[in-house]
């Protein structure tokens, strides 16, 4: 016994050697897996906020015009392209748009008059001068002369001498000799004053004038009727727009011209000319000058009648001229007025489509792209969301942690998180592709509106279908802000997000069965429509199509996150082995092959399970635990009793105990070996974690105190009884569910040995038993307050009442007072009818009478 007892303190000392190993060994390992998660989860929220980093290679040389394109490429961003084709061609067409401009000078015809009156009048000057001189040679011709200065031209000599033609008068003769070579020479005399006066005349009139022309004009003398006649004949006609060339306008025709009309050089007005039948070309002009002259001038001799014409030819210039420069001024500010054109690119539309070629457009939208999309501080960039995401998680973990009770920070919940976060940062960019893909092919519905329908509700619908509400909400916090982020730093994003995983963790709490979740979903997409209406409204906008498409996405968002947690509930419970309240349900039917078990091998024991069930179930509605849990624990706490059942007094039918055989430690022993045994059924059964840690700590470290009790009275002075061989192994409850699966089993398996379990004696019980549990230290490790002690306290005694409630004596029915008359006449026995109180108790202590033997066997 000695060697015995020796080698199993040696494997204690062994195994907690080990055990120490690795946990300095996990004690390392946990948190560099911690932190590798960290930075797993920053790396990849930096990854998909810098657009670059998705995108593909882009074709952005010029030698790539022409290829084909080796992949869909879509804009990671809104932005725009300056359209250079498409805006020099309006530029163009505002140019062509623009009339030519002419400038008519309508004042021309009267400076022409003018100058023509200057040097009609200064050449009138000499003559009138040279005819004072004539007047002074004589009275008698003094008339003549005068006669003459009005005359036509051509009558001068018949004129001259009025006495010529008296014969026989030779002093007359002679005087009119002299006065006639006086008069020559006054002729010539003028005519060589009018000669000299030619360049300043031409210099006035501003034309060519011709030897012949001039000489004419000289016999005319300048006379006020040929100045009037030039003057009519240079206004009229000028009057009309006069052109160089009419051909040089053939280009105008189609759109017409701007005619500017000046006066003086300023600008009067304008107008668009059309129709060019009213414009005159030179030719044009002299010729409504020859007409004009033959219709208004038919008296005039026919020499002077063509000088007059040919004069008025060159005086007439064009007075509408093309303005090149106001024209081009005009253009340029055509072509400024027209803003460039730019291409929009939507945030998720395709470019260009696998296969197609590669166009010139394309070569300028994907250099665009790379240069919005492309930054100079990439690493600073990435290193700062790497940061702030790690900050985020920290801070959120490390707060709930501290200040939210049920906040759990065991490994396997924090690798949970991880993952579940993980999951979301990559399923909200895939969704957001496979969207940006739909959208492309059914462009009917806004983009944005597809954006509403992304789940981002079933991350902390997960999380609290799997965990607790505290954790959703931690969970809900973190990622509502990096969804943000992942939505192009979108504020609106980041509400939508964190209300709607706050309702569907809500909404989901109340899910015990699978089909349930449709309705959370449901829950989350009426909160989803509504938050939809309340940012459109914040907005600044009324409610239209966009907004009735967007709250339907919307709706839709919510009901997909409840199919997405519905599918990936079992892969969670498979991977983490989290046991969730619709497998919780399964496992509460009674029709469980370990319950089975459990009511054929030990009767006794699956009684007690249930009435345990019962009870922690009441306490934890109480307290505000997990009610389906703690009653699924009770079921299963003492299923290790199936291997050896009869070592366990509530399955022992008879006065034979096997543990009058055995030694104290050995029963112990095998009292602790039904956790043991339970643990190994449970983990076979995958009945889940929690069901295996209410198994193994349902007893704590607690003592078996009969045993270890009959041991001292047997105790050998030499080898001391110690208590540890007499304790569980533990650990002891971590859970408040636990907790009360201990003080349950404890309390109804007190209960049972009561002989007069009135309700104040249930409740002295109920008291001493969870006292003593509290004194012992059991409830030390979970987190139970006295408060919760007491509403434990009174659930267990209503339920307990409730069980063992007094009952009235019921009289003996007629049948049987025959069979026990038939039965006293065969034997001869006599039994008293009313079953007495001490009768009972042998009854309920295991004695069983004939008759009810008689009447089971029935």
């Amino acid at each position: 016994m000695v060697n015995t007892r020796n080698a199993m303190e040696r494997g204690r000392a062994n195994l907690k050697a080990v055990v120490e190993k690795s946990f300095d060994w996990h004690k390392w390992l946990l948190p560099g897996a911690l932190v590798l998660m960290l930075l797993g989860l920053g790396i990849t929220v930096a990854v998909f906020v810098n657009p670059a980093a998705t995108s593909p290679s882009l074709p952005i040389k010029d030698e790539d015009v022409g290829k084909v394109a080796s992949a869909d490429i879509r804009a990671p961003i809104s932005f725009t392209v300056p359209d250079i084709e498409s805006t020099e061609r309006k530029r163009g067409e505002a140019e062509e748009a623009v009339h030519s401009v002419y400038d008519f000078e309508t004042d021309l015809g009267n400076e022409r008059v003018r100058r023509l009156k200057e040097a009609f009048t200064e050449m009138a000057g000499v003559v009138n001068e040279h005819q004072a001189l004539l007047d002074n040679q004589g009275g008698a011709d003094t008339k003549g002369s005068a006669a003459g200065r009005n005359a036509a031209p051509g009558d001068g000599e018949k004129r001259s001498n009025p006495r010529k033609g008296k014969p026989g008068d030779h002093s007359s003769r002679e005087i009119d000799a002299r006065r006639e070579a006086d008069l020559v020479s006054l002729r010539e005399s003028l005519k060589a004053k009018l000669y000299a006066r030619k360049d300043h005349f031409v210099k006035i009139l501003q034309v060519v004038v011709g030897e012949d022309d001039f000489d004419r004009l000289c016999q005319d003398r300048f006379s006020v009727k040929s100045l009037s006649a030039l003057s009519t004949l240079v206004a009229r006609t000028m009057r009309h727009m006069i052109v160089q060339s009419r051909e040089l306008m053939a280009a105008e025709r189609a759109r017409g011209i701007t005619v500017r009309f000046l006066r003086e050089g300023i600008q009067d007005r304008e107008q668009v000319v059309m129709n060019f039948t009213k414009i005159l070309d030179r030719e044009e002009a002299l010729s409504r000058v020859r007409q004009t002259a033959a219709l208004e001038l038919p008296d005039m001799p026919r020499s002077l009648l063509n000088v007059i014409v040919r004069l008025a030819g060159n005086l007439m210039v064009p007075n509408l001229s093309y303005n090149r420069a106001e024209t081009e001024r005009r253009k340029r500010e055509a072509r400024e007025a027209v803003q460039p054109l730019e291409i929009r690119i939507q945030k998720g539309a395709k470019i260009i489509r696998d296969g197609d070629p590669i166009k010139k457009t394309h070569i300028r939208i994907f250099q665009q792209m790379q240069k919005l999309t492309e930054v100079s501080n990439a690493p600073e960039m990435a290193v700062g969301t790497v940061m702030m995401v790690i900050l985020i998680l920290l801070i959120v973990v490390f707060f709930s942690a501290r200040n939210i009770r049920a906040f759990r920070t065991e490994p396997r919940d924090l690798f949970y998180l991880g993952m579940v976060l993980f999951m979301f940062i990559i399923t909200t960019k895939i969704w957001f592709w496979v969207f940006g893909a739909v959208w492309e092919r059914f462009k009917f519905f806004p983009l944005e509106s597809f954006y509403y329908a992304i789940p981002f509700a079933a991350g902390a619908m997960l999380v609290r279908f799997v965990l607790n509400s505290e954790m959703a909400l931690g969970f809900a916090a973190a990622a509502s802000i990096i969804a943000g982020l992942l939505m192009e730093n979108s504020i609106g994003f980041t509400i939508y997000c964190l209300v709607s995983s706050i309702v569907a963790a809500w909404a989901v709490a109340s899910a015990k069965q699978r089909a349930s979740l449709f309705k959370a979903g449901a829950v989350t997409g009426l909160a989803n429509i509504g938050l939809v209406v309340a940012l459109t409204l914040f907005a600044g906008t009324f409610f239209t199509h966009e907004t009735i498409f967007n709250a339907i996405f919307a709706f839709a968002g919510g009901i997909l996150a409840a199919m997405i947690v519905m599918s990936s509930a079992p892969v969670v419970e498979v991977l983490f082995g989290y046991t969730t309240d619709i497998k919780l349900l399964e496992l509460a039917n009674l029709n469980h092959p370990l319950l089975k078990d459990l009511i054929v091998q030990a009767p006794g024991s699956y009684h007690h399970s249930i009435i345990v069930g019962s009870l922690v179930e009441a306490a934890a509605e109480t307290i505000n635990c997990n009610p389906l849990l703690a009653r699924v624990m009770a079921y299963y706490h003492d299923i290790g009793k199936v291997k050896s059942p009869s070592y366990f007094s509530e399955n022992q039918r008879d006065a034979n105990n096997p543990h009058d055989k055995l030694k104290p430690s050995l029963s112990a022993t095998v009292l602790k070996t039904h956790v043991k045994d339970g643990a190994e059924l449970a983990r076979a059964s995958r009945l889940g974690q929690p069901i295996v840690d209410a198994i193994l700590q349902h007893h704590g470290t607690s003592l078996i105190k009969y045993f270890c009790q009959k041991a001292k009275e047997q105790e050998d002075p030499e080898n001391p009884v110690k208590e540890e061989e007499f304790r569980y192994p533990g650990p002891k409850p971590q859970s408040r569910e636990v907790a009360l699966v201990m003080l349950a089993d404890s309390v109804e398996a007190a209960a049972k040995s009561i002989s007069d379990p009135s309700p104040a004696r249930l409740q002295g019980l109920v008291q001493n038993m969870i006292n003593r549990i509290f004194a012992d230290g059991q409830l030390d490790e979970c987190d139970l307050t006295l408060k919760d002690l007491h509403e434990i306290a009174r659930a267990f005694n209503r339920v307990l009442t409730g069980i063992y409630h007094r009952r009235p004596d019921y009289p003996e029915s007629a049948t049987k007072e025959r069979e026990s008359g038939e039965r006293k006449t065969r034997t001869g026995e006599h039994k008293a009818a009313p079953a007495k109180k001490e009768g009972a108790e042998k009854q309920h202590e295991g004695e069983e009478k004939p008759e009810d033997l008689k009447r089971l066997g029935m």
